[in-house]
């Protein structure tokens, strides 16, 4: 950064604010504009596509500049934040008429990746900002969501699925630490894509959030949620008022999937291209409102374990399924519910507009009525307990216009008759403007010029503007003073209009001043509500999210899952519910899952696109289901509660960390391995397919004899290695299964129905010529296959490839004639001669 001497005021101050905010790109204000200078000009012009100039500041060479209008800042920030930059935002702190020298300039907020408010672009998402503190065996972490002041704390392991399954599941977008972090986490965290790190040395609690442990009193949570406080008062710069409550997250409430695991299964995050169209809670997702949505997430991340909870959930889905009227209303009402989450925290950030406030009305006049309408679900009868805000509501349902400007300043945010000063300012200013009306059609008349206007504009105020082929109508005795000469234009002012405008101005200024003091009046009377607003806003959110729920649970003719205590898991008819419903032209095939106390595993073998996968994955899919408490695919479940969900499905290297797609499936089966118990959910697809043959094989079985000796997990495994299939002779822990194809002629269909009994083969050679790989290929694999079978050996004995003989009389003949050649003989031209013939017959005979 450039030295201050020599510099011009204003840009010696940009310097001294810039050396306060070193990690963040400087948004200076002059005028209408946000600056940029420097390198952080450099920096946006980059990033943003936009023109880089240079402007003086009292040295030889301009420095760097470029800017952007100050209304569009928002968008602007947004696509810097996405890309893991900071953005210290510098206000004029006075008005720059009453200024005396240098305006008043400070930094009023720092937006950072993690701390998104006004700058945010999809309602439905949420972003994370998560502070860790270190200790011996661990890491405290508390997470915070900014937009609607959620706050989570728990104690993980200082391993790197557990780390992964914290950042990386909840969205997390920036890490805040202490100067003496662990190194070898620090490494790690800084390798994590789309992550910012940012650094807070004071871990101290102020008095003003300590309430918000409620009763945690572990210092380690202690420890992380000083150094995110600090922090957010560091960048904010203003009350956390609208933070809620740390609430301590047990894993023992919660079923725990890690990250890779919710990934495989696209529970909320689709695998290809970062789109959301193919996730479970998209399926799901029938909310009306963006906090609805955003509950059906945590839902589908944090499935329960509590049998009363989930079938809490159950129970109101049947009590709306069964009560379709009564859902009909529902479904009217919460169609007028906007997101109360976020709107009361930017009620309590300070941050509300006057729309915020007429959607919070909204959202408040229908209330009443679906609580109402759950009075009589007898599941949650708690909400009848929740006050409604009527009193907040009959104090400001009547304050603000239907359709209010998005602005304050724009005015014209209160009704007529809400307050009189405001009626009596605007009278005033109303009947100025009437009368400059009144004295343009008089001007007019008097000069004789019909196209004669009045305008305004900021700078020169009020003003008379006549076209220069009109010039020679204004009379001296006019009293018309110049004031701008435009290309096909003058614009005078007289004595008459000045007097007024000071008027009309003063009345419009007065105006936009009482409705700031008003609606700052009304703020804070609605942040009195907050409590009440936040248990309303949870409330409703629930009964969205139960809504959609029985909405798709109706729509598609799910069943109730039933729970039991038993080691045994039985799903009939059971389906693919993404699939299901999105296969219109062919009938989705429904399968069957039985695996009694005795079995662990339930060996998958068949071809490949037979539908091993999806069979594994719509059987997790319905374990998640059930488990948040939805009507399922299938004509009937039972099932126990599963604790856990492990998945080893697909092939992917992880780039970001140098691993091969081998070390990410042994990482992942050992992730299972050392953590799963009786009571989990394991998906092994084609372990060991990634290394050779015997390898892959050995660790299969290996696996395999591990699971059924020492964890008894319900498994599903699928495999094309056939020679595991006669483990279930000797234990009765496992059982075979296959999906059928109809084979005739070489040539394949699959029924993906899944039966009892193990594969045949594994058709690998029809599903290549379904790909419609070269005939030749097929030919010589079939051969090559053949010696397998016969001699029962690895690859290493399989006889060197022959040519493969054909019966086409062209290729023979062709032969014959290249065998009949002496090369020793012929010359040069001869060779050439022969070579033409040869092209010539194949050329004919084609």
């Amino acid at each position: 950064m450039a030295k201050a001497s020599g510099y011009t005021p204003m840009m010696k101050h940009y310097l001294e604010v810039k050396e306060r905010n070193k990690d963040a790109i400087i948004f200076y204000r002059l005028g209408d504009f946000y600056e940029m200078f420097f390198e952080d000009a450099k920096t946006a012009s980059n990033e943003l596509d936009l023109v880089l100039t240079g402007r003086n500041a009292g040295v030889e060479e301009k420095v760097p500049m470029c800017g952007i209008p100050h209304h569009a800042a928002n968008g602007y920030i947004q696509r810097l934040i996405q890309k893991g930059y900071k953005v210290a935002i510098v206000e004029q702190l006075e008005d720059v008429s009453s200024a005396k020298g240098l305006v008043k300039r400070d930094v009023i907020k720092i937006v950072t990746p993690g701390t998104i408010m006004d700058e945010v672009s999809d309602e439905k998402n949420t972003v994370y900002i998560a502070a860790l503190h270190d200790y011996q065996f661990g890491l405290a972490v508390v997470l915070c969501e900014m937009t609607t002041g959620e706050m989570r704390a728990q104690l993980i392991d200082k391993q790197v699925m557990a780390i992964q399954k914290v950042i990386m599941g909840n969205n997390v977008r920036e890490v805040v630490v202490s100067d003496g972090f662990d190194k070898k986490m620090l490494k790690m965290l800084e390798d994590m894509p789309q992550v910012t790190l940012s650094y807070q040395k004071n871990s101290e609690i102020k008095p003003a959030y300590m309430h918000l442990l409620s009763d945690i009193e572990d210092t380690r949570i202690h420890q992380a949620f000083g150094i995110l406080t600090n922090y957010l008062d560091d960048t904010q710069k203003r009350s956390m008022a609208h933070l809620n409550h740390v609430e301590f997250v047990y894993e023992h409430d919660y079923m725990q999937m890690d990250f890779a695991t919710k990934q495989n299964l696209e529970l909320t995050q689709s695998i290809r291209n970062n789109a959301n169209s193919t996730t479970l809670w998209s399926f799901l997702d029938k909310c009306k409102s963006s906090m609805g949505s955003r509950t059906l997430r945590k839902w589908i991340e944090y499935p329960l374990l509590d049998v009363k909870a989930i079938n809490k959930r159950l129970d109101a889905i049947e009590f709306l399924n069964d009560n379709f009227i009564t859902k009909d209303e529902l479904r009217e009402h919460l169609s007028y519910v906007y997101d109360m989450e976020r709107l009361s925290a930017r009620v309590a950030y300070g941050s509300a507009n006057p729309r915020d406030v007429v959607r919070l009305i909204k959202t408040l006049e229908h209330t009443p009525a679906i609580f109402e309408i759950f009075k009589d679900c007898s599941a949650y009868e708690e909400f009848q307990s929740i006050d409604p805000c009527i009193a907040l509501y009959d104090k400001i349902k009547d304050a603000i216009v239907e359709e209010p400007p998005l602005s304050l300043k724009d005015g014209g945010v209160f009704v007529e008759g809400y307050h009189a000063e405001l009626d009596e300012v605007r009278r005033i200013g109303k009947s100025g403007k009437n009368w400059i009306l009144e004295l343009e059609n008089k001007e007019r008349e008097r000069t004789g010029v019909k196209s004669l206007k009045i305008g305004y504009n900021r700078v020169f105020g009020y003003y008379i503007e006549v076209t220069k082929a009109n010039l020679d109508q204004i009379k001296e005795e006019f009293g018309y003073i110049r004031k701008q000469t435009l290309a096909n234009a003058e614009r005078f002012v007289t004595q008459e209009l000045k007097e007024k405008e000071d008027a009309i101005v003063h009345a419009q200024e007065r105006s936009i001043r009482l409705e700031q003091e008003l609606f700052h009046a009304l703020l804070s009377d609605i942040c009195v509500y907050l409590p009440k607003l936040h248990d309303v806003a949870k409330a409703l959110a629930t009964i969205d999210a139960l809504y959609a729920l029985s909405e798709i649970s109706s729509e598609n003719g799910y069943t109730r899952p039933h729970f039991h205590s038993e080691h045994a898991i039985f799903m009939e008819e059971a389906r693919h519910p993404i699939l299901d419903r999105s296969m219109k032209q062919t009938r989705y095939v429904s399968n069957n899952l039985d695996m009694s106390e005795e079995h662990d595993i339930l060996m998958i073998t068949g071809p490949n696109m037979g539908g091993k996968s999806t069979y594994m994955r719509q059987t997790a899919l319905i374990v998640v289901m059930a488990q948040i408490g939805c009507f399922v695919p299938a004509a009937k479940v039972d099932m126990p509660i599963f604790d856990q969900i492990f998945t080893r499905i697909g092939a992917s290297d992880d780039i970001m960390s140098g691993q091969s797609t081998f070390m990410v499936e042994m990482i992942e089966a050992n992730n299972a391995l050392q953590n799963a118990t009786a009571n989990s959910l394991i998906l092994f697809d084609e372990i060991g397919r990634g290394t050779s043959t015997y390898d892959g094989m050995a660790l299969a079985q290996a696996m395999i004899e591990y699971i059924t000796n020492h964890i008894h997990a319900k498994t599903l495994f699928s495999t094309h290695y056939h020679e595991l299939t006669d483990m279930a002779v000797h234990n009765q822990s496992i059982r075979n299964v296959h999906v059928d194809v109809h084979e005739e002629d070489d040539h394949i269909t699959f029924l993906y129905r899944i039966s009892d009994g193990k594969a045949d083969k594994s058709y690998g050679i029809n599903v290549a010529r379904l790909a419609h790989l070269p005939d030749s290929v097929l030919e010589r694999a079939n051969q090559l296959l053949e010696q397998l079978e016969q001699q029962d050996q690895g690859v290493a004995n399989i006889q060197a490839p022959q040519i493969i003989q054909t019966e086409n009389p062209l290729h023979k003949a062709v032969i014959e004639r290249i065998e009949a050649v002496d090369i020793n003989k012929m010359t040069p031209m001869e060779a050439m001669q022969c070579l033409y013939e040869i092209k010539a017959k194949l050329h004919t005979d084609k």
